[in-house]
């Protein structure tokens, strides 16, 4: 009977995670998802398979990821540093084109409404501080590609943490 506890409750974390892992697509905060089901998994267990010292690098490993994707699309390349309003509008471009984006091949336009509002933020940002149109469109590209690059790695992440997770559930540390 214990076993069949254990089972269910290893595919209902497995199931967490998979929804968790879905949710990154929609830019929502799918690594906080992993780290709540692990919390909630290793209460129900009595903190036996995932401890407190799991739960900790889990919980470093999603602020990382969070961090890393919302600044990744204001760092620039090539020595230029974007100006405060250049990120602000490139944050906030990417905010508003995720939810824009939503409604979108079921959920995914989240991801390149977020993409082309990153873009366009940051291109209208540099154009208002008195650009060319050439380094706009330049500085988008360079927001567009940080913020993509920013949702590999919170994606990476995300699977790191829920290696780690399954790790710690079937071979609990004695």
């Amino acid at each position: 009977m214990e076993t069949a506890f254990h089972a269910a409750g290893l595919a209902l974390l497995g199931v967490s995670c998979a929804i968790a892992l879905a949710s990154l697509v929609l830019g929502l905060p799918g690594t906080f998802l992993i780290l709540g089901a692990a919390g909630l998994y290793a209460w129900l267990t009595g903190f036996i398979a995932v401890t407190w010292t799991t739960l900790a690098w889990l919980t470093a490993l999603c602020l990382t990821g969070e961090v890393l994707e919302l600044f990744s699309g204001t760092i620039g390349t090539g020595g230029e540093r974007p100006s405060l309003r250049t990120m602000i509008w490139t944050i906030i471009g990417g905010i508003i084109g995720g939810i824009v984006g939503a409604p979108f091949f079921f959920g995914i336009g989240s991801l390149f409404g977020a993409l082309a509002g990153a873009f366009s933020g940051a291109a209208l940002a540099v154009r208002s501080e008195g650009a060319d149109s050439r380094t706009a469109l330049r500085s988008g590209l360079v927001a567009m590609r940080g913020r993509l690059l920013g949702f590999v790695v919170k994606l990476t992440i995300a699977v790191v943490m829920i290696v780690i997770l399954f790790a710690a559930a079937l071979w609990p540390a004695t």
